[in-house]
């Protein structure tokens, strides 16, 4: 499973890479972490856009993008929203970050 983490938006409009990780190329235990986490919480059944609490056309967000197999799905969410909805998801940019998956 490839999956991909990208920061966007904000004022300037930047995009920052902040994971890109291939499951295939992580020790067993890290690999399984990680699709596991995207199991439980059913990132394929997300809805593409999750707002949460935070509204605002300018803010910075994260677009998490997981590829498996023919399955691709991609979650855009605000970076700073705190919501019950997007915590997972914060909990996973965190862990992907934190194994060294970060890009250009």
């Amino acid at each position: 499973m490839k999956i991909s983490v990208k920061r966007t938006g904000g004022y300037a409009g930047l995009a920052e890479h902040v994971a890109a990780i291939d499951t295939a190329q992580l020790a067993a235990a890290a690999a399984q972490q990680v699709e596991q986490t995207l199991q439980s919480i059913g990132f394929f059944d997300l809805p593409a856009t999750i707002s949460g609490d935070t509204i605002g056309a300018d803010l910075p967000r994260y677009e998490i993008t997981a590829n498996e197999g023919e399955q691709q799905h991609t979650v855009t969410f605000f970076c700073d929203d705190e919501s019950p909805e997007t915590a997972p998801l914060h909990r996973l940019v965190q862990t992907l970050s934190q194994m060294g998956g970060g890009g250009s």
